[in-house]
């Protein structure tokens, strides 16, 4: 998203979307500051308002963005039932030794 983006910034003429772009790519320019904006994406933290900007010069990156927290949703969602299904799988088998002891008892 930031090569198109840059390569955009240098045809353009007109100063006030050189200006917005410019803007735009504070946030995108740099692994640090992409990784942060992904991050916002995904909490969905206003991530609206320079969305638009993106999209405004770059029509098809919001498959981009939207794909990215379709993926990111599925993979937090499957870790979090991953988790949930590992400690019910430990109790249970803690429950199950915690009769075996009972019984010999």
């Amino acid at each position: 998203i930031v090569e198109p983006m840059q390569s955009i910034h240098a045809d353009l003429t007109n100063s006030a979307d050189k200006q917005r772009i410019e803007e735009t790519l504070v946030i995108l320019d740099g692994l640090d500051k992409f990784m942060f904006t992904l991050v916002q994406v995904l909490t969905q933290d206003s991530f609206h308002t320079f969305m638009r900007e993106i999209v405004h010069f770059l029509p098809w990156a919001w498959t981009f963005f939207y794909s990215y927290i379709a993926i990111a949703c599925l993979v937090l969602m499957n870790l979090v039932t991953a988790i949930i299904v590992e400690n019910a799988m430990e109790q249970s088998n803690l429950d199950h030794e915690q009769l075996d002891v009972e019984r010999t008892a």
